[in-house]
């Protein structure tokens, strides 16, 4: 199992002009179903290029600016996936259920969210801003979206950062890439379009993505990249791509997981506004640690999963003990996972759990309903449950912005949570998806070994001692 030790992270800091933070990877990265636009006015001073965080065409190598390549203040939209044409409040409020028009991304959420937190620490208006830029295509593989594919999609990286480094240089800015949010995962975890899903081959596909990706920034120090994890609706049994995207945010510098999106809610699998810019809110509070306060920032993640018997002791790494039970959303409303979201199989199949319950402020004690034979794997989140867990720590942490929910608007109704509506979005740290090696517990501690461990300490030593009675006494305890 992956450590979680802290490690060196040589990346950007937001201190140029503009610090561009972009977004990429599957429907998730560009609001696929994010309607009605949530974030519509920017409270500090945050950018986008062009009229829309999205450019024109969501499937075009190119990346084609919707409106006029110019800095505009950071606000969501709503456009028509097809031809980009922004939508006005009343075409979507009339926009049938189901539709895929493209609206509230995570980056607004996680621009507000970083952006309001650096000017509460000292940063000065209209200095040192952020910019955000969507450049992802939905339904796709890292295979399909990596350097070299065909058609080269990675090109709308490329190319968005250079329009917006020629447009700071047009305005005497300097310019530099400090963040990248990636959002894919979808395609590989269930192994569509030729997709691996294998581990091992996904993480280092993951790599190579990132020293690609960090390769656009120059010269300059490269940006960070933080992940989502892939679940929910689109868990596999397996989970062998959100292990994957776990072990590379654990062992790989500048990489970073953020959080799970099944806590938030969702129209069957995209999210839905409130959940994307709830989501936008925990990136926001991860690069805000991360990148302004130097953190060495770790996701809730189990460390060690021992067995003794029928009995299993999960530890986890916990940003903000002790760990709680919570219940995440499912679509857009509480739920219950099974077993509050753990499995286990072994060389037989499935265990059966007869119990989950916490022990203590950074472990979970599972008992199982037989003894375990062969190989045994702990999973949480995966597809047996539903992709979701029940699992998160105690932090107190609020967005600034809170739920919401007005009818006419183009929310569904069952979008209108009379325990979210109107308050701030809360940001626990939910438990990370995984399937990990359970291993035999150590020996437990004999009875003198107790007796040792109780006893009183020793009094303090005599002074030495010299000639034959004393190299006795030495030798026999005298």
């Amino acid at each position: 199992m992956a450590a979680s030790a802290p490690r060196p992270t040589p990346t950007a800091r937001p201190d140029r002009d503009i610090n561009h933070v972009l977004a990429y990877g599957q429907s998730l990265s560009n609001g696929y179903e994010g309607w009605p636009a949530l974030s519509q006015a920017q409270p500090h001073d945050s950018l986008m290029l062009g009229d829309s965080v999205r450019p024109l065409r969501d499937d075009s190598p190119d990346w084609q600016p919707t409106g006029a390549a110019a800095f505009r203040p950071l606000r969501a939209t709503v456009q028509d996936i097809f031809t980009g044409a922004l939508l006005t409040p009343a075409e979507v409020a009339a926009l049938p259920r189901g539709s895929i028009a493209v609206g509230e991304t995570v980056l607004e959420g996680a621009l507000n969210t970083w952006r309001g937190r650096q000017l509460v620490g000292g940063a000065v208006i209209g200095r040192q801003r952020l910019l955000a830029s969507s450049c992802g295509t939905g339904g796709r593989t890292l295979e399909a979206l990596s350097q070299g594919a065909s058609p080269e999609l990675f090109n709308r990286l490329r190319g968005c950062i250079a329009l917006a480094r020629q447009t700071a240089a047009a305005a005497g800015l300097s310019y530099g890439v400090t963040a990248l949010l990636l959002l894919q995962g979808e395609h590989n975890n269930w192994g569509l379009d030729g997709g691996t899903r294998d581990t091992a081959a996904y993480a280092a596909l993951l790599r190579r993505f990132y020293a690609d990706a960090a390769a656009l920034a120059g010269a300059a120090p490269p940006p960070a990249m933080f992940l989502y994890q892939t679940g929910g609706s689109y868990a596999s049994p397996s989970q062998s791509v959100p292990q994957a995207q776990l072990d590379c945010a654990l062992s790989l510098p500048g990489c970073y997981m953020v959080a799970p999106h099944y806590p938030v809610t969702e129209k069957g699998g995209h999210l839905d506004a409130n959940g994307y810019r709830w989501l936008g809110a925990q990136f926001g509070k991860v690069l805000h640690r991360v990148l302004t306060l130097g953190e060495a920032w770790r996701p809730l993640h189990p460390l060690a999963a021992e067995l003794a018997g029928q009995a299993l002791l999960v530890r986890f790494h916990v940003p903000v003990p002790p760990l709680r039970w919570g219940r995440p959303l499912i679509g857009q409303a509480f739920g219950e996972p099974p077993r509050r979201g753990f499995s286990v199989v072994d060389g037989l199949g499935d265990v059966p759990i007869a119990g989950v319950e916490l022990a203590g402020p950074d472990a979970v004690a599972i008992s199982l309903g037989r003894a375990a034979a062969g190989a045994v794997t702990l999973r949480y989140a995966d597809q047996t449950c539903g992709g979701r867990g029940a699992l998160h720590d105690s932090d107190p942490d609020m967005a600034a912005d809170c739920y919401d929910y007005a009818a006419g608007t183009g929310h569904y109704p069952e979008a209108n949570l009379p325990e979210l509506v109107g308050r701030p979005y809360p940001l626990f740290n939910w438990c990370v998806a995984f399937a990990v090696p359970v291993v035999p517990a150590r020996p437990p501690p004999t009875r003198a070994w107790e007796i040792l461990r109780d006893a009183p300490p020793p009094p303090p030593a005599a002074p030495p001692r010299t000639g034959l009675l004393a190299a006795l006494r030495r030798l026999f305890g005298g």
